[in-house]
């Protein structure tokens, strides 16, 4: 055998590059895709007035000053939440979690399935869906990562544990300044 053995053919792609090619493509794709689906949503976090079911004011802009915040948006209507709602819930130890019931019913019916499915994070009732559609949020369950006033990324559908730790990690090692001004200061 010679020299030529010991070498792959001229085009071929070795399996570690192979591997490589499909982990870039398997994170990089749906990032594109939720950027392409959420293009219209701001970028900034929305100055609303929102309300948890205690009748607790929440100031998300404010919350995320400090860490990463994850906004939950789900239905109890919608079968993918059922799924999802229990990793958000598993996360609320460790992160700043608020969740947003977007056109579930009054406040006893949220109550209710909230009991009735052991979601024990912060919900705001959105029985209408005005903030929902002050997010953009055009389907359930979309998730969004917010950090010193900015929303650092949102997703929409199916997602596991790992990807939102994974978001909420980037979403810090990835922070850009705070969109926050004091007295006097200019943007």
């Amino acid at each position: 055998m010679g020299k030529s053995a010991d070498k792959p053919p001229a085009g071929r792609i070795r399996g570690w590059q192979y591997a490589a090619l499909w982990l870039v493509a398997v994170v990089t794709v749906p990032i594109l895709i939720d950027s392409w689906r959420h293009r219209e949503a701001p970028d900034t976090v929305p100055r609303q007035l929102l309300l948890d079911l205690d009748g607790n004011r929440i100031d998300l802009f404010q919350m995320s000053q400090a860490e990463p915040v994850l906004v939950y948006f789900w239905a109890s209507w919608c079968p993918v939440c059922r799924a999802v709602s229990p990793a958000v819930s598993a996360l609320r130890d460790d992160h700043a979690v608020v969740t947003v019931a977007l056109s579930s019913g009054s406040r006893e019916q949220v109550l209710s399935f909230a009991r009735e499915h052991d979601l024990g994070f912060v919900i705001v009732n959105d029985p209408g869906g005005d903030i929902g559609r002050t997010w953009n949020v055009r389907g359930t369950p979309t998730i969004a990562v917010l950090y010193r006033g900015r929303i650092t990324s949102m997703t929409s559908g199916i997602t596991t544990p790992p990807g939102i730790s994974m978001r909420l990690w980037l979403a810090g090692m990835l922070a850009a300044p705070s969109t926050e001004t004091g007295p006097g200061e200019r943007q």
